[in-house]
Formats: structure tokens, sequence, C-alpha cells
């Protein structure tokens, strides 16, 4: 486990932590912030720069780049990228501060295995005697390393492990500053042209039930993308409700935009969100009102009828499979469950 922390002394350049300093010391704090939203009951200061929440995996460096102010932070991120994190993307960003009375709790930043958390170490001086250690435990419950918060020293491990910012001793009188970036491993291609049209849409501007519409969206595409689907449906899949579906009925999109979906991620993959969002869903892919090896009969939104080839229904099921299975709701869906198995069963597919 020690050799997955990484301590990285002088990770910038003086003029690079400097400018970063300067910046720092100029910006406002909230209090409040949760490191453990469960065992915290206080929380700390904190200032977000690329706001985004703990379930994000949209890339947030056009917030940095976008914003002469934040040039500091963006030209750290892409050293501490190049050198320390590469292929990756950055999914959230901000400031940390304690004082004393202030404390930490320990946590984890993020449960996927493919993410990993940066923190550079902000105060120009610090004591032994201060305290305020980022500390790490081992599956026992164990402190397995402690890492001093030391000017310009960087520490950078994967954002599952449990570790906790502790607090500072009476003896400190400063505030205990740490810069975070978070990052994770850039997934595939379509995986990232899927993720940056969803954010360009506006998706991380609705709230999902974990996350984001693109938190929720991306998933999505990941569970069809990981089974082996063909781009199309796993592109259907990743755009399923920006519509707006009888569930959720927040629209990115109206009709007027299925040009640009079409030219953009196929005419397939346009067709599939489209008839997602038309449909009486989850019943009438649960339980068409006719269905054959050749065509199946379901129930739109307005309780119209629509005939479907064999192939879109099948297409359509494997969707709400994925979308239900993102959001713990399959289990009340036998006959999808099935249909979800059967195709497993035929690919050959680890459960």
């Amino acid at each position: 486990m020690n050799d997955d922390i990484l301590v990285v002394d002088d990770v910038l350049p003086p003029d690079a932590y400097d400018n970063l300093a300067r910046l720092v010391a100029s910006e406002p704090m909230a209090y409040g912030s949760l490191s453990n939203a469960r065992t915290d009951p206080h929380g700390h200061w904190t200032r977000k720069f690329a706001a985004a929440g703990r379930h994000n995996l949209a890339d947030v460096s056009f917030l940095l780049e976008e914003n002469p102010a934040f040039d500091a932070l963006n030209v750290a991120w892409n050293m501490l990228r190049d050198a320390r994190l590469k292929e990756s993307v950055l999914i959230r960003c901000y400031l940390n501060g304690y004082t004393y009375g202030t404390d930490g709790y320990f946590h984890v930043d993020s449960e996927r295995a493919d993410e990993r958390t940066a923190i550079i170490y902000m105060n120009d001086k610090w004591e032994p005697d201060w305290a305020g250690e980022t500390a790490f435990l081992d599956t026992r419950g164990e402190i397995v390393k402690s890492v001093l918060p030391k000017k310009n020293r960087a520490v950078i491990f994967p954002s599952h492990l449990r570790h906790a910012g502790r607090g500072v001793s009476r003896k400190c009188t400063v505030l205990r500053q740490t810069l975070i970036y978070k990052a994770r491993t850039k997934r595939s291609d379509n995986f990232e042209k899927l993720s940056a049209f969803l954010r360009k849409s506006g998706a991380l501007n609705y709230g999902h039930q974990t996350g984001t519409l693109h938190d929720h969206l991306a998933r999505t595409f990941s569970i069809l993308e990981s089974r082996g689907f063909a781009d199309a449906l796993c592109f259907g899949g990743g755009l399923h409700a920006i519509y707006g579906t009888n569930i959720f009925t927040h629209s990115l999109m109206t009709r007027t935009a299925r040009p640009t979906i079409v030219e953009a991620f196929g005419e397939n993959a346009e067709q599939l969100a489209y008839l997602f969002s038309a449909l009486d869903r989850p019943k009438t892919l649960e339980s068409p009102l006719e269905l054959t090896c050749d065509v199946a009969v379901v129930a739109l939104r307005d309780q119209q009828k629509l005939e479907l080839s064999r192939k879109a229904f099948d297409d359509l099921r494997m969707i709400e499979c994925a979308n239900l299975i993102d959001q713990n709701a399959l289990a009340k869906q036998p006959a999808l469950i099935q249909a979800w198995n059967e195709d497993l069963a035929k690919r050959s597919l680890p459960a």
C-alpha cells in the first residue's frame, strides 16, 4: 500500500509555486465543507475552483483554462498532469483550510479504481510540532503513512485509499492550506467524446439520483460498453435522457436538434435515444403490448401504440437495463433481468 502513496518534494518550479501561493493567499474561503459527511460534525474551510460533486466524471479543466484569474492553478495542473498524472483528466479542484480546532476525518475521495488525488501543501513554513499530517489507513484500520505538509510538497495516491488531514496543534497559529486536484484516467475515445458532448450540452447543470445527469448518462454508457455492445447501442444508452423521458422530464435537447445528434453519434444511436424518450418505460419494455420474433408493439408516453422491429426493441431493453442498474432499480423488472442475463449468457461474459 505504501508503494501507492507517492510523496514528491519541490513538485512545482519555484516561480510556479510562488504564483500559486499568491493566488491561494488572496482567495476567500467558506466554512462548513465536510471531510466525511457521516462522521464530520463541523467541517473545515474551503474554496472551490473547479466545482463538481464527488461523483463527477466530466473533465472540468476548462473552468481553469477559461478564467484568467486561475492561470496559476491551470499552469500547476498542467505541470502535475504531464509529470505525474499522465493520460488523466481533471474532475475536481479546490483549496482546503484548517485552523486549530478544525479537524479532518478519515474518508475516501472515490470508490472508482481509475481515480487519483494529488494534494499540494501551500504553507511556506511548517514545523513538525504543528501536526496537521495527512494520514493514511490500511484495510485493518492501521495508520501506514503520515505526510507532513511541507512547502511545495505533493502527495499523490489512489482516491479509494482512506485518509485524513489531521487537525493542527494548539501551538500552530497559521492556516494549514492544501490545494487538491482530483483526476481520473482517460477512458475510451467514445467515452471521452460522449462526456465532452454532454458537458457542453449542459448535463452538469441537472442533478440526478447520484451526481449529475452527465454522471448518470456516462455511467450508463460505460455499463453497456463494458458488455461489448455496438457503438450505436452504447451511444444510444449514453444519450437516453437528452430529450427527457416520462420519468426524467428535463430535456437537454429539443427535437430540432436531432440532425446535430445524428451527425455526432450516428443515426442509429440518435434513433434509440429518441425512441427511449417517447416510451412509457420501463413498463412497456418490461411488458410490451405484443411481442413476436420479428416485432414488438409498445406503448408511448401518450398511450399511443408503436410497432418496433424486434432488434430495436431488444436494444431499448438493454439500454433500460443499464439505466436501471446504475440506479439500483432493476430488481423489480423480472423480464428485463431475464433479457439482460440471456444476453450475458449469449456473450459468455462473466457475471
